[in-house]
């Protein structure tokens, strides 16, 4: 680590800048001060908010040439005015003369880089920016949210949008959070969430939505010379989605949030869609109908109720993991129709499921050597082609007559209604946040799940379970 002062961080900063040019700057300026220190002149180290840089931008070489030409031309015309000036001044008098310079160049923003506490978890590089700026801006909204005059002004002078629900203080409603953070918490939602990324998802324009559904086709029939035929008709029923919230509610102490506020910025994000796509498997694979499921019953709660032989293969294991073998897995898969069978259909269950159960049936089954088995696999585990997908919402331990896996398409079995998207809203006031010096954080969404097909007793559906 190299110890600077403002000075050299100021020459280093503009030489960069002039290098890079304004697109590749904040990523190559971020190196640089992952790799020094900022002094001040008695060696004592400055916080992130005392470190104000000015840079001055770059010209190009023909403005320069032309800057340089035109200050000649000033400078000889000052010259010949003050010769002239001189020729008619008598000897005894001196004029203060002062040549022309150039005009004073417009200075960018300053530019303020926060302390990073720790490696970022949730934001990432993309297209739209590098994560410590993305994280740097959430963050400043949350401060700008909770008062913070620095932060107030980094939001307007960054096009970052602060307002209130409803007009006077923000008891009232809090702060909804930019656009530009909410598709943020959108893709972090679609990251962490199994039953979403692989359900089909539907957007609602209103608090309902139904989607027909056929639930009988045509039939063909031979007929003989000059019969009639019998008719036949292709019936539909309606899927119907209602829009149902759910909320996540944290609060944070007011010291942390100005002491490390990007990286703060960072976990609340990733735990905010965590919990809500944590909350959207649970109603989609395990929800059992009742309230803590938004009323929604999962694809297991269905196929357990359902009947052995088509819409489930019941391994009837002895005792527990151990005793699953590739025949139970062979059978479950056989109960999966054809038209199910397509690119998205894959294996879902718990990751100690995976490692306990049917990990321990391929190595049993031999032709492994030690340095496979040691190498492993990297990514997604496959079984029989098709991708293992983990959901750690599904049974971890054995449970006798419990459905521990699933397989199938599930877009074709499952519809996720998508009202409105997630929203933070932030507030001082809330869960006694004003008497702790605190900030309540509130993340929501509206959605429904219904899980229209999984077979009956005479057919099978896109998604089959495993009985233990």
């Amino acid at each position: 680590m190299r110890f600077v002062n403002i000075e050299e961080v100021q020459k280093d900063l503009q030489n960069i800048a002039d290098q890079v040019g304004e697109t590749g700057f904040v990523q190559a300026k971020a190196l640089y001060m992952e790799k020094v220190a900022v002094v001040d002149e008695k060696g004592e180290p400055l916080s992130a908010e005392d470190v104000e840089v000015v840079l001055m931008p770059k010209m190009a070489e023909d403005e320069e040439e032309k800057a340089v030409e035109d200050n000649e031309e000033t400078a000889d015309k000052a010259d010949e005015d003050e010769d002239m000036e001189d020729k008619a001044t008598p000897k005894s008098i001196t004029l203060n003369r002062r040549k022309a310079v150039a005009p004073a160049t417009k200075m960018a923003p300053a530019i303020h880089r926060p302390k990073i506490w720790s490696k970022l978890k949730n934001f990432k590089d993309d297209s739209s920016g590098d994560a410590v700026t993305k994280a740097m801006r959430f963050g400043h909204w949350l401060l700008a949210s909770r008062g913070h005059r620095k932060s107030l002004n980094f939001c307007d002078a960054n096009g970052i949008e602060v307002k209130a629900h409803t007009e006077g203080v923000n008891s009232a409603g809090g702060f909804l959070v930019p656009e530009e953070f909410e598709n943020e918490l959108i893709s972090l939602r679609e990251q962490y969430g199994v039953f979403r990324r692989n359900a089909r998802v539907r957007p609602m324009s209103s608090d309902t939505l139904r989607v027909p559904r056929r639930s009988a086709g045509l039939t063909a029939n031979f007929v003989g010379e000059a019969t009639a035929g019998t008719e036949s008709t292709q019936t539909f029923e309606s899927v119907l989605l209602v829009a149902k919230k759910a909320m996540v509610l944290t609060t944070i102490s007011n010291e942390l949030n100005e002491d490390a506020f990007v990286n703060l910025a960072d976990d609340v994000a990733g735990e905010i869609a965590y919990a809500l796509a944590k909350k959207e498997d649970e109603c989609g694979f395990t929800g059992d109908g009742t309230s803590t499921f938004g009323g929604i019953n999962g694809v297991v709660t269905q196929i357990e109720a359902g009947t052995t032989g088509v819409m489930y293969h019941d391994a009837a294991l002895g005792s527990g993991f151990g005793d699953l073998t590739l025949d139970n897995i062979g059978a479950m898969m056989g109960l999966l129709p054809a038209y199910a069978d397509t690119p998205n259909a894959k294996f879902y269950m718990h990751k100690a499921t995976w490692h306990g159960m049917f990990e321990a049936a391929l190595t049993s089954a031999g032709g492994t050597s030690a340095r496979e088995i040691k190498d492993g696999y990297a990514g997604t585990p496959t079984l029989f082609g098709y991708p293992v997908e983990f959901t750690q919402v599904m049974r971890s331990a054995y449970s006798a007559n419990k459905i521990g896996a699933l397989f199938g398409d599930l877009s074709l079995a499952a519809s996720f209604g998508d009202r409105r998207q997630t929203e933070v809203q932030i507030s001082d006031s809330a869960l006694n946040a004003f008497e702790q010096d605190e900030l309540a954080i509130r993340g929501t969404e509206r959605f429904d799940i219904n899980v229209h097909d999984v077979g009956d007793s005479s057919e099978s559906g896109p998604v089959v379970g495993l009985l233990f």
